[in-house]
């Protein structure tokens, strides 16, 4: 009967320590836990590149240009095709006129006038050459009407016939800025893009170096944090000796263990924040005898 009693016991306190021991070790992995991403957030903070942000910064004012130039070159692309088709209405304005024709004449002027308003103003962008495109417009053709002219009568279609040469040198002169402002225009682009792509590289370079050096750092604070806890769980193998650990690193003076160590996580005194010291020795034995 005394034996059953004294086994029953026996069994009950160990039971009771082990799962104060399993309790313990879950706060102090959750403690290792927070330490741990706290180390990791740290790292995060101090991985900054300084020239990042500058590369970025020049990275971001290139494609703002590039942007522009690329518009510009689209405005100028579709005035090319806009001249190609005025200087076509002026060749058949000027055969109106030579045969006197005058309804197919004011109807192929209504036509080179419809080519004019279609025409877009490039902006001033450096490098490209003026085109005379703003002026054209605010001048206009300079052709008149056929009924003004009077295509009946020699003079009249001399007179249109100058008007209509005039136009066609200035319109012949507008086409070929246009071309060459095609060619400026898409070598600067170019040569923009070059750029960026090249700080673009510079950046994912320095951000990968930054990833990979984290990634390391990460990995190694990940491994320390694993054989702190496996230590840790080694020191709580022996539920007995674990009592015995626990009382001694509380000596006579209290001194506590150094902050950060597995002895001050065993007894609640770390960097993060405190946990319960253990009472193991209650669980373990003062309630029972030591008398012989």
């Amino acid at each position: 009967m005394t034996t059953s009693l004294i086994n029953t016991l026996a069994n009950v306190a160990t039971a009771s320590a082990q799962s104060f021991v399993q309790f313990r070790l879950k706060l102090i992995g959750q403690q290792i836990t927070a330490q741990l991403n706290k180390k990791i957030d740290q790292l995060k903070e101090q991985a900054q590149d300084p020239a990042i942000p500058l590369l970025q910064q020049q990275e971001a004012a290139l494609n703002t240009r590039k942007t522009a130039y690329d518009q510009a070159l689209a405005q100028i692309g579709t005035n090319g095709s806009t001249l190609g088709d005025l200087s076509i209405q002026l060749s058949n304005l000027a055969n109106a006129a030579s045969q006197g024709d005058s309804a197919t004449f004011d109807q192929t002027l209504g036509a080179a006038n419809t080519d004019l308003s279609i025409l877009q103003i490039v902006p001033a962008l450096a490098g490209l050459l003026p085109d005379g495109i703003a002026s054209l417009q605010n001048n206009g053709l300079g052709i008149q009407s056929s009924a003004t002219y009077n295509l009946s009568t020699p003079a009249g279609r001399a007179q249109a016939s100058t008007d209509i040469q005039t136009a066609q040198s200035l319109i012949q002169q507008i086409a070929g800025t246009n071309t060459t402002n095609q060619e400026i225009g898409s070598s600067i682009s170019q040569s923009l893009g070059s750029r960026i792509t090249a700080i673009s590289d510079q950046i994912s370079n320095k951000q990968n170096a930054i990833l990979t050096d984290g990634a390391a750092q990460v990995d190694k604070l990940n491994q320390q944090a694993k054989t702190e806890f496996h230590l840790i769980e080694l020191q709580f193998g022996n539920v007995p000796q674990t009592g015995s650990i626990l009382s001694s690193v509380q000596n006579a003076n209290n001194i506590a263990p150094p902050p950060g160590s597995v002895i001050s996580l065993l007894v609640g005194n770390s960097s993060g924040s405190a946990l319960p010291v253990a009472n193991l020795p209650t669980l373990l034995g003062n309630n029972v005898s030591t008398s012989a």
